[in-house]
């Protein structure tokens, strides 16, 4: 289940209509996930200060649900040129200015639905 969080300085107009679609799209790919449960989130019109960077940039935060996907240290570096690459491109921002956090979540403090991640996956036979 992964979850992107986008904040940017960039105005929602410089973001393509079909970006979330085809950035869920990517996180389905890459993490092996049903495509039903990816989500992203862009916070637009941030006021963001980022030393030395001037124009626009990206702030992301990749939440996974553990055993949803796969993080680690080794496999993040992939999964970073891929989705720092599929930002650049679309967003039109070079990726010096991009900085994305892969965060894991217990599927215990995580909802879907109406109960826990968890909960569900035991009961969804």
């Amino acid at each position: 289940m992964p979850i992107l969080q986008i904040d940017t300085n960039l105005s929602m107009t410089n973001v393509p209509l079909d970006f979330t679609v085809k950035t869920c799209e990517l996180m389905a790919d890459v993490f092996k996930s049903p495509i039903k449960f990816c989500v992203v989130l862009i916070n637009p019109d941030q006021e963001i200060y980022w030393y030395g960077i001037d124009g626009p940039c990206v702030l992301g935060t990749l939440k996974l649900v553990r055993g949803s996907g796969k993080i680690s240290p080794e496999q993040n570096i992939s999964h970073a040129e891929k989705l720092v690459k599929h930002i650049s491109d679309n967003l039109k921002l070079t990726n010096k200015n991009i900085s994305i956090s892969f965060v894991e979540q217990d599927p215990e403090n995580v909802t879907i639905f109406n109960t826990t991640v968890s909960n569900f996956l035991q009961n969804k036979n």
